[in-house]
């Protein structure tokens, strides 16, 4: 592989894409920002460069008659229930808690499958160069103090809020 840190070398990558696969949930999604602070420190031009993804996976399946449907969060599921599947009878809703919890099909179309899965380039988008970096440090690095202090300036613009 490419090695980490000051010994990262990306011309000895060997896949075009690195894919961060965690569940659909909030817990997922913690996983999925500490894997990226990982990245971001020991191998950032794997993201310079376009390199790092996050798999989208879905959060439920719902199943109308013979008819099948995968969403990804609350709001997309409300909507198809009020809408319905164009299937007979109820529908059934299933939550996956985790990617273990789904079938190796219903993984493999959802997830995994170049032609049908989801996937979101992780990328830097920085007005000043060095935001992202301090801004990593101050909610991921050693001092609990920053954090603090960034979330006591930062949220009152919080909308919602998912525990």
């Amino acid at each position: 592989g490419t090695g980490m840190g000051t010994r990262f070398r990306l011309d000895d990558l060997r896949y075009e894409k690195i894919i961060i696969m965690t569940d659909a949930d909030v817990d997922g999604a913690h996983i999925a920002s500490l894997l990226m602070t990982f990245f971001f420190t020991q191998m950032r031009p794997l993201i310079d460069k376009g390199h790092l993804y996050l798999a989208c996976p879905p959060l439920y399946r719902l199943t109308q008659g013979a008819r099948r449907m995968y969403v990804a969060d609350d709001v997309e599921k409300e909507l198809w229930m009020a809408k319905g599947l164009g299937g007979k009878g109820k529908i059934d809703v299933q939550r996956f808690k985790g990617l273990g919890e789904m079938d190796a099909k219903d993984l493999k179309d959802t997830t995994m499958n170049p032609l049908t899965r989801k996937l979101i380039r992780v990328s830097i988008d920085e007005d000043e160069p060095g935001d992202t970096s301090n801004l990593v440090e101050r909610l991921m690095g050693k001092k609990p103090e920053l954090r603090f202090q960034y979330i006591q300036e930062n949220a009152r613009f919080v909308e919602e809020l998912d525990v």
